[in-house]
């Protein structure tokens, strides 16, 4: 047997090797030549992430509808307290005539606005608040499940037209307005959690899929030059080996 074949024999193998380093280093896939289970699995974990992405945006869309209420509920529950005290003043037996007109006439601007407030405010569109209960259904997981958050159970109209008993109207109000709030505040809760459920799941699902599928560039430059170096010897090895063989030859002759 020639010289020249013993080193010859691993070479294709050190070459084969060195083309799948280049071709990792340049793509940022370690899965190339090796098994394509790591890149189905590298692939569904990272579709879990989108997903999960997917699930984060819609809590994040929910609390900030759930927020928007919130906001409402706060000055709804600042106009009732005002109402009321109309109502209570309303009951001064030393009003005068301009008394009771100013005090109407405010009972009467208050509560339009609150109803107005009540039945108009809309988030993106959609009503957020009313006369009935407003519920909304929210993506809470990466399987497109969702969630039923409450903004209230309904907000009955006060429709004052004086300030006579206007604080019977408005204690009611007070009443629906906290009951409503509540709601609120327990949506907020649970999308949070969710969302935060959602984040966490994703940061580990991309984490995982990078194990799987992205090259480790310094381990792979390394493999490289060990690769490089053997077939660079290899190759010096050949030569020589041919040189002495040819040499045989010419002896032999």
């Amino acid at each position: 047997m020639s010289l020249a074949l013993y080193p010859a024999i691993n070479l294709g193998k050190t070459e084969l090797k060195i083309r799948e380093s280049i071709s990792r280093l340049s793509t940022g896939l370690k899965i190339l030549g090796e098994s394509s289970g790591s890149l189905s699995q590298g692939i569904t974990l990272n579709a879990e992430a989108k997903s999960n992405q997917s699930a984060i945006s819609a809590s994040e869309v929910g609390i900030d509808l759930l927020l928007a209420a919130e906001a409402a509920l706060i000055e709804l529950a600042s106009l009732a307290e005002r109402l009321r005290e109309i109502g209570i003043a309303d009951t001064d037996p030393t009003n005068d005539a301009n008394d009771t007109a100013a005090l109407n006439a405010e009972a009467t601007s208050v509560s339009d606005t609150i109803d107005d407030i009540v039945t108009a405010l809309k988030f993106n569109g959609v009503a957020i608040l009313g006369t009935s209960s407003k519920t909304f259904a929210v993506v809470k997981d990466q399987d497109g499940n969702t969630t039923s958050v409450k903004t209230t159970d309904g907000i009955t109209a006060t429709n004052v037209s004086d300030a006579t008993n206007a604080n019977t109207a408005a204690d009611t109000l007070l009443g629906e307005i906290t009951e409503s709030q509540g709601d609120v505040s327990a949506g907020i809760a649970t999308l949070g959690a969710y969302r935060n459920a959602s984040t966490s799941m994703k940061a580990i699902q991309l984490q995982s899929a990078s194990r799987l599928m992205d090259t480790n560039f310094a381990l792979e430059t390394a493999k490289l030059l060990k690769n490089k170096l053997i077939s660079s010897y290899a190759n010096n090895m050949i030569s020589e080996a041919n040189k002495i063989e040819k040499d045989k030859l010419i002896t032999l002759a």
